[in-house]
Formats: C-alpha cells, sequence, structure tokens
C-alpha cells in the first residue's frame, strides 16, 4: 500500500526504489524501517510526498546474507547524514554562542554506537558513503569515526577515546568561517587563498575558547594540521611538541580527504590512499601510529570485492605486510589467484570497491 510520509512508522517495509529529483537512490526497496523519523527527514529533503511499503501483517521474506548488508549500508547512510546535519547545526550553534554541553556529549555518543552492530566495518561503511561531494561537515564526522577507530587499536581508555572524537568532530569546525569560494574552488589556491584556509585551526580554536572543554581537546583542534618534520602548521611544531590527539587525527585527516571527492578530483580508493601515505607521509606524520593505521586498515578490506583496471572482478583475500597497498585478489571466475605485487601484475590497479 501507498501512504504518506507522515505515517511511516518503525518495521514498516518499503516496497519500492525510491529516487530524488536527480535520479539518485535514496532508499532501496526491502529497506526496513529501524529508525522512522531519519527517514521521514530525509525523504522530506527530497520532497518525496508517498512511498509504498509493506507492513509486518504482509509475507515478507527473510533476508539474505547479501541482502541483510545493503540493508545495514542504507541504515549507516541515513544515521551518517542525518548526524551530518547534527554537526552543521550545532557548529552553527557554536559561532553564535548557544552550543549546550550536552549537546557536544551527544555528537560524541552517535560516533561511538556508529561503530558496532553492522557485517561490514566502520571503514567499508563509510567507503559506501563517499559519493557525493566532501563538504567540510561529512569530512568532520568522517575523520572522527577513523580517529575512534585508531584510538581503539592504540587501546586508549574509553575517557581518552571520548575526547579524541570530540576534538576529531570539532577539527575543521572552523572551516565554517572560511569564504565558500575557498572551500570549493576547483584547482590549486593561491598563496593567499591557502593563506585564509590555514586558518581555519585558529577559528576552531577561537570558537571554543569559552567553552568548558579540556585544554587537550582544545590543543588537538589546533595543531591537527602540525607535522613530525615542522612542515605543518599552525606554528611548525615537530615530533614530541605536537600533542598526541592531534597526531592521531592528523593521520584520520589525511585518509580521509585522500579517499573523499574533492572540487579538483574524484575520490582514491583506500589502497591508493594507503600507497600514497606509505610513500609521501613517512617523515611527516608519527611513524608508529602511521605504520599500525596502514597495517590496520588494510585488514579491514580483506574479503571485499574489488574490480581492476582490466575489469576484472575479484575479492582481497591476502596482504604482504611488505606490500599493503597492492594485495592478493581471487577472481571471481575460475577463483584465479592475481598477487598485485608481483612485477607481472605492475600495470593492474582496483579501480573500485563494490
Amino acid at each position: 500500500m501507498r501512504i504518506q510520509i507522515e505515517d511511516i512508522q518503525k518495521d514498516m517495509i518499503i516496497d519500492e526504489d525510491v529516487y530524488s529529483n536527480q535520479g539518485n537512490l535514496i532508499v532501496g526497496r526491502g529497506f526496513s524501517v529501524s529508525n522512522a523519523m531519519i527517514l521521514k527527514n530525509l525523504l522530506r529533503q527530497h520532497k518525496v510526498d508517498k512511498v509504498k511499503v509493506l507492513t509486518l501483517s504482509e509475507e515478507v521474506a527473510q533476508p539474505s546474507p547479501q541482502e541483510k548488508i545493503e540493508q545495514e549500508i542504507v541504515d549507516f547512510k541515513l544515521e551518517f547524514h542525518d548526524t551530518v546535519s547534527t554537526i552543521e547545526n550545532e557548529i552553527s550553534s557554536i559561532l553564535s554562542g548557544e552550543i549546550e554541553e550536552e549537546k557536544l556529549n551527544n555528537l560524541v555518543e552517535s560516533s561511538l554506537n556508529m561503530q558496532s552492530g553492522t557485517t561490514l566495518n566502520i571503514f567499508q561503511m563509510m567507503q559506501k558513503v563517499k559519493d557525493s561531494d566532501d563538504v567540510t561537515y561529512s569530512h568532520c564526522y568522517s575523520v572522527s569515526l577513523s580517529a575512534y577507530a585508531i584510538g581503539k587499536w592504540l587501546k586508549l581508555s574509553e575517557e581518552e577515546l571520548k575526547e579524541l572524537t570530540l576534538s576529531a568532530i570539532l577539527a575543521d569546525a572552523g572551516k565554517a568561517s572560511v569564504p565558500k569560494e575557498i572551500l570549493m574552488k576547483k584547482g590549486f589556491l593561491t598563496e593567499q587563498e591557502l593563506s585564509e584556509m590555514k586558518k581555519h585551526v585558529q577559528y576552531s580554536y577561537d570558537m571554543l575558547d569559552n567553552y568548558p572543554i579540556s585544554k587537550k581537546v582544545k590543543d588537538a583542534i589546533r595543531y591537527h594540521h602540525e607535522r613530525e618534520d615542522g612542515s605543518g602548521y599552525p606554528e611548525g611544531l615537530k615530533g614530541d611538541k605536537i600533542p598526541y590527539y592531534a597526531k592521531i587525527i592528523a593521520i584520520a585527516d589525511v585518509y580521509t580527504a585522500l579517499t573523499s571527492k574533492r572540487p579538483q578530483r574524484e575520490k582514491l580508493t583506500p589502497f591508493e590512499a594507503l600507497k600514497i601515505m606509505e610513500r609521501d607521509f613517512m617523515d611527516k606524520l608519527d611513524v608508529t601510529i602511521l605504520t599500525e593505521f596502514l597495517k590496520r586498515i588494510a585488514e579491514n578490506y580483506i574479503g571485499n570485492p574489488v574490480k581492476l583496471n582490466d575489469d576484472t572482478i575479484g575479492e582481497i583475500v591476502f596482504l604482504s605486510v611488505h606490500k599493503l597497498s597492492r594485495p592478493v585478489i581471487k577472481t571471481t571466475q575460475g577463483d584465479k589467484l592475481i598477487d598485485l605485487g608481483n612485477k607481472e601484475n605492475a600495470k593492474l590497479e582496483i579501480v573500485e570497491f563494490l
């Protein structure tokens, strides 16, 4: 039956593919409504008035494992975009001096809750929502999810994880004060534009100056663009002078930027990002944290289906610690093993994660 958006309830099943006016899929047929409010808000944003649904009283087949994963991805996307909207609202509140500490804590809890309860891991899930332009607020949230995962790998305490996550959410809040024409410029920034862009860390720090947030959080926000060799900003700090949270956020920030669509380029695959980080950032990011990150992030994609540049479809089955960005692929047809680390396969590249 077809119902008004206002009548959507928990546990209803969407019985059709729902598209935006631009032709993008919003919700797929078979989606089970777990949070009616989030779905209603999303559909209203796209000016959808009615939708066809099944109710629990109607016969509904049990989803297959693949259907379960697809539903989890839709759920993740809904919650991701809803939280991004909340972050945008709260950063606007900070700018106007109206933010409540409880709301900041709720943002942190949202990040923590996104880390569990799905078949795919958080990095595989985030890869699924990287289809739109990387804007400030989705970048903030993606960095916070990545930073939290790194913090868990480094065995930080729960309190430290909360501080780290809050730092990451607010690290780029100051970009709200940077002109949009600079943020969204296609092509390289001029020296003057780059100088203005770099001011966002100070803008972020100043925005939070009057709030009861710990010094560790504020320092992480201010110094997350510092680099181990002193080439970063705003103060050119080196090595141990850079706060620990800032070191973690720096790695999460670089990885998120590389794997996100930008005005200047398309997004890179995770393994393209790993290759760049191995090649260009070993002397710029904390080598101990970065080495752990590269190993762990690569392991997160074992079992992930991929497409190669010769149209071969396969699955990542093995990673060499010496060539993390060049995994072994088992083809879907013929169960052939392709070691991307071998010289004979040097021209083969992963071009898409499926």
